[in-house]
């Protein structure tokens, strides 16, 4: 392992850095308020975030998957010496490196039928390209299956046929749903709607539901 490998990973600027207060550009910008009405102090940490701390820590963690992958083979043990030669931990970044490598490469994973598994989840380890885990001869392995794809289960009551989308009610009623957007959410899609494709795919859209003809469905073999 590089001796700088330490400066390689943690030398990038923290998220977050570069967010501004969004409350006082607003009020920078404001031209038909009276100034004297806008307060004479503000905050400088942005206003309007969902976490109370704006920064985060932004690791460059491809050379230390890169080194592990051709750590690949070798006991764990040696591996894991090596690292610590190159990191020192009595840094706060740098000791959250170790988290990062931990979530990487699985010690005491669990082997059925002779893969390996999380030993609390029982879930297979997979390769990912950021997966890793050490064998019953204490060596660093990768895995060499990635995960299969997941199947595919159709709705029934949805259909997209030629770019068009069709929805069954509750009741049987088939209608073409088109999707309009709009400004504010009007609290008047239905449930059964919401169901179907998700209250994502509805964020800041209306569905307009238009029901189809006995022809139609003839047709469209509903």
């Amino acid at each position: 392992m590089r001796k700088d490998m330490d400066k390689i990973l943690v030398t990038r600027p923290r998220i977050g850095s570069s967010y501004k207060n969004e409350e006082t550009k607003r009020n920078r910008r404001a031209k038909n308020e009276d100034l004297q009405d806008l307060p004479s102090k503000s905050s400088m940490k942005p206003k309007g975030r969902t976490y109370e701390n704006r920064k985060e820590l932004n690791e460059y963690l491809n050379p230390l998957t890169r080194f592990l992958a051709k750590s690949c083979g070798r006991p764990w043990s040696k591996v894991y010496s090596e690292i610590c030669e190159s990191m020192d931990r009595r840094g706060v970044v740098q000791d959250h490196i170790f988290v990062h490598l931990f979530d990487y490469v699985e010690r005491n994973p669990v082997f059925i039928d002779g893969y390996p598994h999380h030993p609390e989840y029982a879930w297979r380890i997979y390769k990912t390209g950021y997966s890793f885990y050490v064998d019953t001869h204490g060596l660093l392995k990768e895995p060499n299956n990635p995960r299969p794809p997941r199947p595919v289960v159709e709705n029934p009551s949805l259909k997209k046929i030629e770019n068009k989308l069709y929805i069954q009610d509750p009741k049987g009623t088939w209608f073409e749903a088109t999707l309009e957007d709009m400004d504010i959410w009007d609290g008047e899609s239905r449930e059964w709607i919401l169901e179907l494709l998700g209250a994502w795919k509805l964020r800041h859209k209306r569905a307009k539901l238009r029901t189809l003809s006995k022809k139609e469905k003839k047709i469209l073999k509903l």
